[in-house]
């Protein structure tokens, strides 16, 4: 899907659009970052919609400098139209890792934002995004789970194990950690993969081949060997209820020849007792580490919400509804009821009640 230079100014601002205080994001040099625009294309673009009522635009002075600059915003207009071009992107299918779906729900699951996910596919409709494109506010208050994974790294465990409910923000610590680590790779599992798919993915992410798909020790060699050059880290997202074949290359790997490399599992805080490839004695031999995300505080969720004036009350009302997951509240803060009935258990009237709550319907 190709969009306009409009069209992506649009996006770009839509991200920002109930922000209490200007920022960068929203001048002339932030925008052309942000819509991925030449800055000399973003003078006209701006006056083009300001001239169609979708943007305001004041004189500011950002927080830490003395002079003022002329910062840009969507208008109610702005904001109706920015929504329907996200719809329509946020249809577009793609595939990711050998499973078709919406961009949409990709990138939500990825916590990226529409413009970096839009140009992370590819001419064949592949889904493939960069470390570097991932949505930073998904990691408010993870200070000391990346410290927690990066002490893991200096130390003797070859494999850590990161829990998390859907949403949490597995995915989007992974990352972080992972482009801060050189000769890092990253693989994915899928819904329904079995051994032979696992086998295909490592091949695909690392170049190590298993030479008979269908064993597990012969995946567990494959794996093994990933570590014996100078690759020190290898990241495994979307570890949940998986087949038995699977359980049993990754038990293998735990007990085998590594090297220096280390593993990363990202887990469904349900993955079920008899998918999990290791035991209490291998973390109490320092084999495995453990790390459990829990949801946002009271002060994550107002800073994920973008609302610092956000009434005490509907703030504590979103708190106790969604325990702080950033994906609901992210949905929250985009008005994406969609995201919230695909991904939750809440009722109509409770997703309702967290739109207006934060704060979309003022």
């Amino acid at each position: 899907m190709e969009l306009t230079a409009t069209e992506r100014v649009l996006l770009h601002l839509h991200a920002f659009w109930n922000v209490r205080e200007p920022g960068r994001e929203g001048t002339q040099a932030g925008i052309a970052e942000g819509a991925r625009l030449l800055r000399s294309h973003v003078p006209r673009t701006l006056k083009a919609l300001q001239g169609q009522g979708f943007v305001d635009a004041r004189d500011a002075r950002l927080l830490g400098q003395t002079r003022k600059v002329r910062v840009y915003a969507l208008t109610e207009a702005g904001v109706r139209r920015a929504r329907q071009i996200l719809g329509e992107v946020d249809a577009t299918r793609v595939e990711i890792e050998g499973r078709p779906t919406t961009l949409g729900e990709a990138r939500r699951d990825l916590g990226l934002q529409p413009l970096p996910a839009l140009a992370a596919v590819d001419a064949h409709g592949r889904l493939q995004p960069r470390v570097t494109d991932l949505e930073r506010p998904s990691l408010l208050q993870r200070e000391d789970d990346l410290a927690f994974l990066h002490r893991w790294l200096s130390g003797a465990a070859p494999i850590a194990v990161v829990y998390g409910s859907r949403g949490m923000g597995k995915t989007a610590l992974g990352w972080a950690f992972a482009e801060r680590v050189q000769r890092s790779v990253w693989m994915e599992l899928g819904p329904g993969d079995d051994l032979e798919s696992f086998a295909e993915t490592l091949a695909r992410s690392t170049g190590e081949r298993a030479s008979d798909p269908d064993r597990p020790e012969s995946v567990t060699a494959a794996l093994a060997h990933v570590f014996v050059g100078e690759r020190k880290l290898l990241v495994l997202d979307g570890y949940a209820d998986v087949e038995e074949p699977i359980v049993d290359a990754l038990a293998g790997f735990v007990r085998s020849p590594r090297g220096r490399g280390k593993l990363l599992v990202l887990a469904q805080e349900s993955t079920p007792a008899y998918c999990r490839f290791y035991s209490k004695a291998d973390v109490d031999a320092g084999l495995v580490a453990e790390r459990h995300l829990r949801g946002l505080d009271v002060e994550g969720c107002r800073a994920m919400l973008g609302r610092p004036a956000i009434d005490a009350e509907a703030l504590r009302r979103v708190y106790l509804l969604t325990k702080g997951c950033p994906l609901y509240l992210r949905a929250i803060r985009e008005g994406d009821e969609e995201t919230l009935r695909a991904h939750s258990r809440f009722t109509k009237a409770e997703i309702r009640l967290l739109i207006y709550s934060g704060g979309l319907a003022r």
